[in-house]
């Protein structure tokens, strides 16, 4: 069946694609189409490159991207660009809108670089460290004109002094994993290992410092980052977007300190299933917590309100 699909035309596929990305949640249409096309994703499983030279997501045209192995741009072609990660990249764009400096760690292939790039008037720095992933970054941050994007190819540590750490790369079956993790200081648990590398460690206080708005996807490390960063954020209180995985019991005993103490509130930003933002209590919040949401992004914010209504288009 999978030759079969991959015989087709791609053309073909296109009105599930449209579909799935232009009807409401809950449509019979738009469910049966996002079941077709997760069966024709599975068939076309890191081989998009043989048909297509760009992947332009359809609820956002205006972006290409490169056709990577990677599992991110695989979910952008099929589903759009909130087929990854849903609400996240939408909040993203509109943050970064009116962020007067932007800090990503763990930018990957680029996707929410190219995105809050775009939408972002100042500083805008990324951090990736797996040298083969930051070169799908840079070329994707080429096509979309934005030489402006600071790239450092590093990993962002917890220490005051920059020095070379070890990195763990996964082993996913992509040429662009999503999961490399620094071996020491990390809440994760359960996950190969395909090689480790040697890269250079940039201190997150250094990268942090002045930064309106920050994401952190760094899977496992964020505790110890934001532990160093705890009184710079009680202090100046950045917008704080965080990837917080089911084990990560510290990250999530920390963040809602951080809500308590700085008066942030916690918005748990949906994946899939849904488009509404939810808003939680820093003593409801722990690691559970945005899985319940079918998530595993929050943000922390002073803002009285998240914007309802979507900004990549």
């Amino acid at each position: 069946m999978d030759r079969l699909i991959r015989r087709l035309p791609m053309g073909l596929f296109w009105p599930c694609r449209a579909a799935a990305v232009r009807l409401p949640r809950g449509n019979p249409i738009r469910s049966a189409a996002v079941l077709t096309l997760k069966r024709v994703a599975r068939a076309w499983r890191h081989r998009l490159a043989e048909r297509l030279t760009e992947i332009r997501p359809l609820d956002a045209p205006r972006f290409s991207f490169a056709p990577s192995d990677s599992m991110v741009m695989e979910a952008v072609h099929w589903f759009g660009a909130e087929g990854y990660e849903g609400r996240v990249g939408d909040v993203w764009a509109f943050l970064c809108r009116e962020a007067a400096s932007v800090l990503e760690i763990g930018g990957n292939v680029g996707f929410f670089t190219v995105l809050g790039g775009a939408a972002c008037r100042g500083r805008y720095t990324v951090v990736e460290p797996v040298p083969e992933v930051a070169a799908v970054l840079r070329a994707n941050l080429a096509r979309n004109g934005l030489a402006k994007v600071e790239v450092l190819e590093a990993a962002a540590i917890p220490g005051p002094v920059a020095r070379d750490v070890v990195l763990n790369i996964p082993d996913e079956g992509r040429a662009a994993p999503v999961g490399a993790h620094l071996t020491e200081g990390v809440e994760v648990s359960g996950r190969g290992t395909m090689r480790e590398a040697r890269v250079p460690g940039v201190p997150i206080a250094d990268l942090a410092a002045g930064r309106a708005l920050i994401k952190i996807d760094a899977e496992g490390i964020e505790a110890e980052l934001l532990a160093v960063l705890r009184p710079m954020l009680v202090a100046s209180r950045p917008d704080l977007i965080v990837e917080v995985l089911p084990e990560a019991e510290r990250l999530a005993a920390l963040l809602a300190g951080l809500a308590r103490k700085a008066g942030y509130t916690i918005h748990v930003l949906p994946e899939y299933g849904s488009d509404t933002i939810a808003r939680v209590a820093p003593e409801d919040f722990d690691a559970a917590t945005p899985g319940r949401y079918r998530s595993k992004d929050v943000l922390l914010s002073v803002r009285r309100t998240i914007p309802r209504e979507k900004h990549l288009r």
